[in-house]
């Protein structure tokens, strides 16, 4: 699965939509269920550990994320 980055007005932007939701679950995952569990559901759906090492190093790495949807319930 491929996730790149564009730079659109100075900001980094997702192009890979499926992975950027993906990743979003796993962070509403780690909030809800903790890290264990988001971890698991990250690597289930072949989301790269370089992104998953990123995405739970530290909430200064990386940027806010959007409000969660409820679309799995």
């Amino acid at each position: 699965m491929k996730n790149s980055i564009d730079e659109v007005n100075g900001e980094n932007v997702r192009t890979d939509k499926v992975m950027a939701e993906l990743v979003e679950r796993g962070v509403a995952f780690h909030h809800a269920l903790g890290r264990t569990v988001a971890t698991a559901y990250l690597r289930e759906h072949a989301v790269p550990v370089e992104v998953i090492r990123r995405v739970f190093s530290s909430v200064q790495a990386r940027r806010p994320a959007r409000p969660a949807r409820r679309r799995w319930r």
